[in-house]
């Protein structure tokens, strides 16, 4: 059964047995996820940026090229926010105290027999996502198609912030939340006519919908 609060965000699916790669990926969007699915470490970055995911799912013995372990290591250095989650089949956890990995996640692939497992993981990863970001005003009505984790990019626009301001808020890149934003346009119908500020009509809609922001504060 799909959750409404975590549908629509994106995951990075990273497995290179295509079988499990299949299964796994249809897993994740039973329960509302957009997935993107390779099979090896360099497909996946490539794709990264573009992609922009809120979480990445990978195995760590990807067979050839980089591992799973290599690839988070890599990503996490331009997104330290990413959540993780690492699979593999070892019994016991592998050293995962590496900086990068120290909140991820670990999966025995033989827990994934239990699909809830695997979902239950991701949607507690993805909580500070989640919080305060879909209270009853935007879980309803115009912005209900909306993540929540575009709510809450919303909201920092409506209050004035630079994608610059949001890339540092989320621990993220400009880049990602550029894309980011134009997704929330595209959802709310936010059309790119040049003669309007694209920003200030999506702010006004999330202010008419869900009631005044605070405005921003400094960053320490």
């Amino acid at each position: 059964m799909t959750d409404t609060t975590t549908r629509g965000m994106r995951v990075l699916l990273v497995e290179d047995e295509a079988l499990s790669r299949s299964l796994i990926a249809g897993l994740l969007e039973s329960g509302g996820y957009v997935v993107a699915a390779y099979g090896n470490a360099k497909d996946a970055s490539r794709s990264f940026e573009a992609f922009c995911p809120d979480a990445i799912v990978t195995d760590i013995d990807l067979h050839t090229g980089p591992s799973g372990i290599d690839l988070v290591v890599a990503v996490k250095k331009r997104h330290p926010g990413l959540k993780v989650v690492i699979l593999s089949n070892y019994a016991i956890a592998p050293d995962l105290r590496h900086s990068s990995l120290a909140d991820a996640a670990y999966l025995n692939k033989r827990d994934l027999t239990e699909p809830d497992v695997l979902l239950a993981t991701l949607k507690s990863l993805l909580s500070n996502e989640l919080s305060g970001a879909m209270d009853s005003r935007i879980a309803s009505g115009p912005l209900a198609p909306l993540t929540a984790a575009q709510a809450e990019v919303l909201r920092m626009v409506a209050s004035g912030l630079t994608n610059e301001e949001i890339a540092a808020r989320r621990f993220t890149t400009v880049k990602s939340v550029e894309n980011m934003v134009h997704r929330i346009m595209a959802t709310l119908g936010v059309s790119p006519d040049h003669s309007l500020n694209r920003r200030v009509v999506a702010s006004q809609f999330f202010t008419r919908e869900a009631g005044s922001v605070e405005p921003p504060h400094t960053l320490d």
